[in-house]
């Protein structure tokens, strides 16, 4: 049944309960269960559906208002609706309208949690809306490593049999995730329509293996594992296998990553009731499930019912290098991955966001309009998602963006 649909019938049969019934002068406890004897699986009060978002994410802001206010006049008369703008800075990123800084890394939004390089993001929400865009704040979380008491991601290596603190917080630890849903919070006091959380929000295979953690999952599980219990090795340096023991792991890790998504989604929407929630994946979350839990923690059934949004990183140039496969392969495998996204979510299919790359991650250059005319030739269902072009800068020819946004 069509989500509209179901959510009609729905609130009218509860409208035809409430009147029957109060005309017969029942209790509400007998009305009550009426309703929960009702022939349907879920009530939902909320008619509303997600909007299909036609974005852009930008990674550096020009130099200049000026400049600013002509590249939103250029979106806006190609179809874009929604601006995604990077409020995290890491070290050796290019500072928002080029400004000094004698901080290498913070972030663009008042906050006590962290080093602040400008509120940027103040200033920006204010021009964007008079533009008519909504607004997304795209966040860092793992690698919001700016309190040095917070418990470092501990990582093994089955080859060498080390264990050795790897990049970013630990995601799984209380106290970090405390952290987060503070500096989060005063991100939620701004008037964004969305936050994205970055593709940081991972541990991958060999992460994530503290004593804290490993007490956790046998306290939850009663399985009690160990590195030696997890990789199977037999002497190979480079193909490691993984155990039973490793896909419930997995499957656990996955599990509290989306507790903690929901969790800060709940208390976020306490502060910004219309807040919607993004989580950046990789492309193998569609394409490759099984691949995206053992390298990612990644379980897109585990995060369905707690982020509004899928942030899918549907990124061709970077496909056909990590697959070994041609350009016109890669289309191909985007069509399918289009195609699979659609039956994930055949209610909401706009609840992916299908983002597409406009330059090439090495070479820093331009992706030729040729290119991504062949590209969007190729997936033709693509309308029935929500998109994203990235990045922000270079600028996309106004036609490149009338033939991305003017389908959907």
């Amino acid at each position: 049944m069509n989500i509209k649909v179901f959510k009609l019938v729905s609130f009218i049969l509860l409208l035809q309960i409430f009147s029957v019934n109060y005309l017969f002068g029942l209790e509400l406890e007998q009305i009550l269960e009426e309703i929960k004897n009702l022939p349907i699986e879920k009530i939902n009060f909320n008619l509303s559906e997600k909007e299909k978002l036609k974005a852009i994410q930008i990674f550096v802001l020009p130099k200049t208002q000026k400049e600013l206010e002509e590249q939103m006049i250029t979106w806006k008369n190609s179809g874009i609706n929604t601006l995604i703008l990077r409020v995290f800075h890491n070290e050796g990123d290019r500072y928002h309208f080029f400004i000094e800084s004698p901080l290498k890394k913070g972030v663009y939004f008042k906050t006590k949690h962290a080093p602040v390089i400008s509120d940027t993001l103040g200033y920006f929400i204010p021009l964007a809306k008079s533009y008519g865009f909504k607004v997304y704040a795209w966040m860092t979380t793992r690698y919001a490593d700016f309190n040095d008491d917070l418990e470092k991601v501990v990582a093994y290596s089955p080859n060498k049999k080390i264990y050795y603190n790897a990049k970013g917080i630990n995601i799984l630890s209380e106290n970090v995730q405390q952290y987060l849903n503070s500096l989060f919070a005063d991100l939620a006091n701004y008037p964004v329509d969305g936050i994205l959380l970055q593709d940081d929000l991972f541990l991958r295979y060999n992460e994530g293996l503290d004593k804290d953690t490993f007490s956790k999952f046998k306290h939850e599980t009663g399985i009690n594992v160990s590195p030696q219990k997890l990789y199977i090795t037999n002497g190979e340096e480079n193909h490691i296998k993984y155990s039973e023991e490793f896909w419930i792991w997995r499957g656990w890790k996955s599990k509290k990553i989306a507790e903690f998504v929901g969790d800060l989604k709940k208390n976020l929407k306490k502060i910004n009731p219309s807040l919607n929630i993004v989580v950046n994946l990789t492309y193998e979350a569609i394409s490759h499930p099984k691949g995206a839990l053992a390298w990612l923690a990644h379980d897109i059934e585990q995060l369905k019912n707690v982020s509004d949004y899928f942030s899918l990183m549907a990124y061709h140039r970077q496909i056909m290098e990590e697959l070994k496969i041609d350009r016109e392969t890669s289309f191909l495998y985007l069509a399918d991955m289009v195609k699979k996204c659609i039956q994930k979510f055949p209610e909401e299919p706009q609840r992916i966001l299908f983002k597409l790359q406009i330059k090439d991650w090495k070479t820093n250059e331009p992706i030729s309009d040729a290119e991504l005319l062949e590209l969007i030739k190729y997936t033709k269902d693509l309308d029935k998602l929500s998109i994203a072009i990235v990045p922000y800068p270079p600028e996309p020819s106004p036609k490149i963006l009338k033939s991305f946004f003017s389908r959907i």
